[in-house]
């Protein structure tokens, strides 16, 4: 059972990680597009989403240490 829980939060890590690459990519394209176009709602969403792109992999990484720390090596 063990293996398995690995390989769930190991997908779920790696999902997680996907979806904050794919937030980041869309902020600055949204940042990118109100500069060239002229739109300054577009870019201030971009920038809003930059921080919270950056606040929720700050927590990500958080969440990772304390999810490590209370498994440890796994059920023994």
């Amino acid at each position: 059972m063990q293996t398995f829980a690995d390989d769930v939060t190991a997908w779920v890590k790696w999902g997680v990680l996907a979806l904050i690459g794919i937030g980041a990519v869309i902020s600055l394209g949204s940042i990118l597009v109100g500069r060239i176009f002229s739109h300054p709602h577009a870019s201030r969403y971009g920038a809003m989403g930059v921080a919270v792109v950056v606040m929720v992999a700050i927590t990500y990484t958080v969440i990772l240490v304390i999810l490590d720390s209370i498994t440890g090596s796994g059920c023994t």
